[in-house]
């Protein structure tokens, strides 16, 4: 398997799902994410046509994600807008 026909049948699906697995602030999903990204970096490490590169990308990917608290103790501590908001609707609200 050549480079191109990796990225084609595991690299582009595998980033598909990493990057399902890191919509949100789920911890779990973030997990999930960071071991898909595994995956794909030993794959990709272990492709014997010049892998390395694409390794490289993976990684540094992984570090982008780490780097934005994907899965860390601050999505504890983050709030997403709809959690901000005190009230729902302002149905309720007079005239």
């Amino acid at each position: 398997m050549d480079l191109l026909q990796a990225w084609v049948a595991v690299g582009v699906p595998g980033l598909v799902l990493v990057g399902a697995a890191f919509v949100g602030r789920s911890r779990v999903r973030a997990l999930v994410g960071y071991a898909i990204l595994i995956a794909l970096l030993v794959f990709f490490v272990t492709v014997p046509a010049g892998g390395g590169l694409s390794a490289a990308a993976i990684g540094l990917l992984a570090v982008v994600f780490v780097a934005t608290g994907r899965g860390t103790h601050l999505d504890d501590r983050y709030r997403e807008h709809h959690e901000q908001r005190e009230r729902y609707t302002t149905a309720d609200e007079p005239r």
